[in-house]
Formats: structure tokens, C-alpha cells, sequence
């Protein structure tokens, strides 16, 4: 059990508490293995201060997926003051490591109950757009064929599923994993030039 009981903290401040119980918790059991108020003991709060913060139970779920989300999108943004290959292995590495740090959410979130969820999906697959735009901006392409558009965002899924696979399996050092990933990426910017040069 997770002490988040009374003390002084701004609303925001105890939001950001309860969502980190959440991605937790629901990297432990899911969303449908416990009730609210099973949560809210657990958690070590009243289950009215949940209901008060998220509305219900599903809205508690839906925030803390979109707090892990939002947080692989903001960690994920590229250096603007970098060249494409710089900013690019910088991209890949803050991906790794927030998977290395994060790997039950992670995980449950890619491969386990959570994931099959069609509002998860939803996003999720944002991070998946959000690459994908990021990477078609950086390397200036503004008409990307339908070719394109499926070789990255096939590329992000190889890197999604590798770094679930990872976090079950190891086997692999950080660094391993983003030079791989990197090199993977090659074929992927060889039809982004071709395009370019047609």
C-alpha cells in the first residue's frame, strides 16, 4: 500500500501524486482487477478524493495513460538546435531510457490488458503520429507519400515492440538497443531521399 494520505500539497501537485500511484498500480493489475475503492485503500486516500479528481474509476485509468503518453512525447521532442542525425539519436536514446525506467507501465501499456483498449490505442498511437510527424518535419518533407508515411511508422513499431520485448528479456545494453535502432532506420531514410530526389 501506497501512503498518499492527508497532507498539504497543491491540487495539481497531489494530481501528479495520484497518477503516479495509478501508472502502478495499473501497471500491476490492470484496470478492471480491483474496484475504486480497493484502489482508493491501496492507494491509502479516501475513494472520494479519486472520484473527486477523475470522475470514476475509467477516468482515473484514462488520466494515468495519458499522463505516460504525454510524458514519451514531451521527453521525445528532438533538439531543435541539432542536425537530423543528432537530434534523431537523441530522440532514440530518451526513448530507451524512459522505457528502462519505465518498463511496467511500459509494457502493460504495448503488450498487456491495457493496450487493447480502443481509447488506449487511440493514445498511444499518438506517439506513434507524433514520431512520425516529427521526423518527416526534421528532414523537411512536406508531401510524404503513402510509402513513407508507412516505412517510419513501421520503423516506431519496431522500436514499440523491441523495447516491450526488452523490458521482459534483456539480453541487450541501452546502448545496443539505440545503435540498432538507428541502423534500422537506414532503409527507411533511403526511400525518404529518394522521394526526395524524384
Amino acid at each position: 500500500m501506497m501512503d498518499l494520505g492527508p497532507r498539504r500539497m497543491t491540487t495539481e501537485a497531489r494530481r501528479a501524486q495520484l497518477l503516479a500511484f495509478g501508472r502502478q498500480h495499473f501497471a500491476e493489475h490492470g484496470y478492471e482487477a480491483l474496484p475504486m475503492d480497493a484502489i482508493a485503500e491501496r492507494a491509502g486516500v479516501s475513494k472520494g478524493l479519486l472520484y473527486h479528481y477523475f470522475g470514476n474509476q475509467r477516468g482515473f485509468y484514462m488520466e494515468t495513460v495519458r499522463a505516460v503518453t504525454d510524458e514519451v512525447i514531451a521527453i521525445t521532442e528532438p533538439p531543435a538546435d541539432q542536425p537530423f542525425e543528432q537530434a534523431f539519436r537523441v530522440m532514440v536514446t530518451r526513448f530507451v531510457g524512459y522505457v528502462q525506467e519505465h518498463g511496467a507501465i511500459y509494457n502493460a501499456l504495448v503488450r498487456g490488458g491495457l493496450g487493447s483498449d480502443i481509447e488506449v490505442n487511440e493514445l498511444i498511437d499518438r506517439v506513434r503520429t507524433t514520431t512520425t510527424s516529427r521526423i518527416l518535419e526534421r528532414l523537411r518533407v512536406r508531401q510524404p507519400s503513402a510509402l513513407s508515411e508507412i516505412a517510419i511508422y513501421g520503423w516506431v513499431g519496431l522500436i514499440e515492440n523491441g523495447c516491450a520485448e526488452w523490458t521482459v528479456t534483456g539480453g541487450a545494453s541501452p546502448s545496443q538497443l539505440i545503435d540498432f535502432f538507428i541502423s534500422a532506420f537506414e532503409p527507411v531514410l533511403e526511400v525518404l531521399q529518394s522521394e526526395q530526389c524524384s
